[in-house]
């Protein structure tokens, strides 16, 4: 029997029985959802909370950060209004970057259930919105306060009875109410399931609370990370990540110290906040990444929860781009944020060459304002593109899949529902992924345009990470393509970026806007992969004759793509 009375057995039913709750509440919101971020993109996390604000277990497709962030959040509800002051019935909302996910569109949506009138726990949920208003042109923003709606930690519900005044001003400031209150709604009702779910569990074991189960599931998280990380040579590891996505070079500097049974993680020397872009990111953001990346790395198969992350110690200086103060822009904070998973493995590769992947392309985040022909907003929707994911010691890199988080794509046909836009075009991009013994995941190119006959025009926001500074490669493998963004067919240049790729005009059906994702970088030298392998790549599309020579030194008959095995050693002996 372990020392709460739970056997071991017992406990890992009951373990596995939360993780299905949690996923039962992912359900719910997912299919009763209004916005395609949620339903199809899966920008979304639920969790469950135990009464002291720490995750016990999460949704299986909750993105990584949002696990951590709503704990966070947690916490601060038990803190304001006091454990003794909430009641049944009672649901808080907030959507404060500084005390949630980092930016306005997430919106966390915590309802706290009871027992026998003890309170027992909270299920939690956050969802990317469809809108909070603010500028369209996010790229020349200078402020939070011009990034749209920011609502306090506050209660939508109090003992049962709905805060209509809450409602009334998400209402009065975004351009899709109808869609934005609907997935509000949509989370309470996924919390309520989660609710009811764990009470139902809790009765079935006759158990009074949660509180033998979270502390078991957590002490032994906690020892499994404290043993993954004393495994590791002590020592300090360093990287320094170079970002530009404005018009300047940016560096995120990691220092990870592994020191006995913890790691200590500080980035000090990180480049400043940001005047405008909405680059900069809050430390709840950043600290749910550095969690991410070290459970990713360390600790894979434990089911995620807050004692996986005891002997992890993270700090940024006030006032840095990882750290911003108020009132800093942040509503792209991702474009930043997303280099921090990078930063950490890149500190890990040196002690775990074969457990880190190389760079991955990141998201490419569309929006499409559309217009009618006298001027009139009618809709708008977000579309989120992957870029080609890192490769590793074992495998290529996936095109076009996410990495680090799980955002999933907007079907196509969803998008063209949605919004007056013609998809003109959605192809891989050979020879994008980074060269290597493994090599990266190919990007994507896509290309929209109005739809023929629709008589309004459209804004077109373009949000791409690693448009100048490519994802990496990692022991002697080649980094990937760089994302670029396309108006009619061409490139825009380095200005041109950042003075209009966040509100590109579409007035006639004749005119584009496109995007390349950024590919994932390779792994290993690349003159070390199968002859063989290579083959399969050019006979499936995704690497040509040219860059088989160029890159692998392996030389193929082009009518029979047989591999010239002299010609291919010679052309490896200079490489």
């Amino acid at each position: 029997m372990a020392g709460n009375g739970l056997d071991p057995l017992t406990l890992e039913i009951l373990w596995q029985r939360l993780i299905t709750v949690a996923d039962q509440m992912s359900t719910t919101l997912a299919r009763t959802a209004f916005s395609t971020t949620i339903t199809a993109s899966n920008d979304y996390g639920c969790v469950l909370i135990d009464v002291d604000a720490q995750c016990i277990a999460h949704a299986q497709r909750s993105l990584p950060i949002f696990n951590r962030t709503m704990p966070y959040t947690t916490g601060l509800i038990l803190e304001r209004f006091g454990r003794e002051h909430i009641r049944p019935g009672d649901v808080f909302i907030s959507n404060d970057p500084w005390e949630n996910a980092g930016h306005n569109p997430d919106i966390t949506v915590i309802t706290p259930f009871f027992n026998g009138g003890a309170l027992v726990g909270f299920a939690a949920s956050i969802a990317h919105h469809a809108d909070v208003g603010g500028a369209i042109d996010t790229n020349q923003v200078s402020d939070s306060y011009e990034e749209g709606l920011l609502i306090p930690l506050v209660r939508l519900y109090r003992a049962g009875e709905i805060n209509q005044t809450a409602l009334d001003f998400v209402e009065a400031n975004v351009r899709l109410p109808t869609a934005v209150i609907g997935d509000i709604h949509a989370q309470v009702a996924a919390n309520q399931t989660g609710a009811e779910r764990c009470l139902a569990l809790l009765d079935e074991y006759g158990l009074p609370d949660l509180r033998a189960i979270s502390a078991e599931i957590h002490d032994r998280s906690e020892r499994a990370m404290r043993t993954a990380i004393a495994a590791l040579p002590d020592g300090v590891y360093r990287s320094k990540v170079v970002v530009d996505e404005l018009d300047q070079p940016l560096q995120l500097v990691c220092a990870l110290e592994v020191r006995d049974d913890e790691i200590f993680i500080d980035f000090s020397g990180t480049s400043p906040q940001q005047p405008r872009g909405a680059i900069n990111v809050t430390f709840t953001f950043t600290h749910g990444q550095i969690s991410y990346a070290l459970k990713a790395t360390l600790l894979p198969d434990v089911p995620g929860n807050d004692g996986c992350y005891r002997p992890i110690h993270a700090s940024a200086p006030a006032g840095c781009i990882l750290n911003a103060q108020r009132p800093a822009s942040v509503s792209q904070r991702h474009r930043i944020g997303a280099h921090i998973f990078g930063a950490v493995i890149q500190a890990l590769a040196e002690v775990l060459p074969d457990r880190v992947i190389a760079g991955s392309g990141f998201l490419v985040s569309t929006r499409v304002f559309a217009n009618a022909s006298d001027g009139s907003a009618i809709s708008h929707s977000y579309l989120f593109s992957a870029g080609g994911m890192g490769a590793n010691a074992r495998a290529n890199g996936i095109s076009t899949v996410q990495a680090p988080a799980l955002a999933g794509a907007v079907p196509v046909e969803l998008f063209e529902i949605a919004v007056p836009i013609l998809t003109r075009s959605r192809e891989f991009i050979p020879d994008s992924g980074g060269g290597g013994r493994e090599r990266g995941g190919l990007a994507q190119r896509m290309e929209l345009g109005l739809l023929p006959g629709y008589q309004g025009t459209a804004t077109v926001s373009v949000h791409a990470a690693g448009q100048n500074v490519p994802p990496f490669g990692l022991h002697g493998g080649e980094g990937g393509a760089p994302a670029q963004i396309l108006r009619d067919g061409e490139v825009l240049s380095r200005a041109e970026k950042v003075q209009y790729a966040s509100a590109l005009p579409l007035t006639e059906t004749k005119q584009r806007v496109g995007f390349e994702t950024a590919a994932g970088g390779g792994y290993g030298p690349p003159k070390e992969r199968a002859p063989e392998r290579v083959r399969a790549d050019v006979r499936d599309g995704l690497v040509s004759l040219a860059q088989a020579a160029q890159t692998y030194g392996v030389i193929l008959d082009r009518e029979s793509l047989q591999v010239d095995v002299k010609a291919t050693e010679a052309k490896r002996r200079v490489m």
